[in-house]
């Protein structure tokens, strides 16, 4: 089992870590309009994969004045030089990490390397866009075994866009140059890369989701597992 949605949405790839899921993705540099940096912190916002309860945040290392270090029940953010490590420490409680910006992003390109450090060989990592709320948002993410799978949370209700979970020779079980694109309103448009190459691109006509935050998700439903993340970009399209 995986980290992340209940068995309703998995019409294709049964036994993965999001099918326990009850209701991930930092963010660097925001570039608006023709990529204008601006300095943005990780906001100590669970999202729904946890308890909120007891989280606490840390001033960032040298070198990593763009991001913060965060503890929460459900794991933790830390650097190691201009490494990002996500850790999800209980098992079917995704850590979420959440971006921090004045204004709620439309239009977004996301990509960044994401490798698995240890822990769980049945894990999951992705890209969170247009994040209203815990219970609103998109998520497009890779898994374990070659997987990949995109879905829109609306209410805490999950649905999968990709008709449950997929493969792509793409995908890679350790680490993986991961894309994400969310651009449109009716329909919303929502493109996952891996490996260089688009592995799906799909439509939610069902009034989707017209803006929110971005962010990264880490899980596990086995033990605990930590993903490093690397050249994280984000950009205003």
């Amino acid at each position: 089992m995986s980290e992340g949605d209940p068995g309703p949405v998995d019409a294709g790839g049964g036994g993965s870590f999001w099918t326990s899921f009850p209701a991930i993705l930092t963010a660097s540099a925001v570039f608006l309009g023709a990529i204008v940096s601006a300095v943005v912190a990780l906001r100590d916002d669970d999202g729904g994969g946890g308890s909120t309860a007891a989280a606490t945040t840390i001033a960032p290392p040298p070198g990593s004045e763009h991001f913060v270090q965060v503890t929460r029940p459900s794991g933790r953010v830390y650097f190691e030089g201009d490494t990002m490590f996500v850790k999800a420490s209980q098992p079917s409680q995704p850590m979420l990490v959440l971006a921090e910006g004045e204004e709620p992003l439309h239009d977004v390109g996301l990509s960044a390397r994401a490798e698995r450090v240890s822990g769980a060989t049945d894990y999951g990592v992705g890209f969170v866009c247009r994040y209203a709320n815990a219970g609103n948002y998109y998520l497009l993410s890779v898994l374990s075994g070659g997987r990949y799978q995109i879905v829109r949370y609306r209410k805490g209700k999950p649905v999968s866009l990709t008709g449950g979970f997929r493969t792509s020779d793409a995908i890679d079980d350790g680490a993986n140059d991961i894309g994400a694109r969310c651009v449109g309103h009716d329909p919303v448009i929502l493109t996952l890369r891996a490996g260089g190459r688009d592995v799906a691109t799909v439509r939610d006509h069902d009034a989707g989701i017209e803006a929110g935050n971005v962010g990264i998700r880490v899980g596990t439903s086995e033990s605990v597992v930590t993903c490093s993340i690397t050249n994280f970009e984000l950009r205003s399209l």
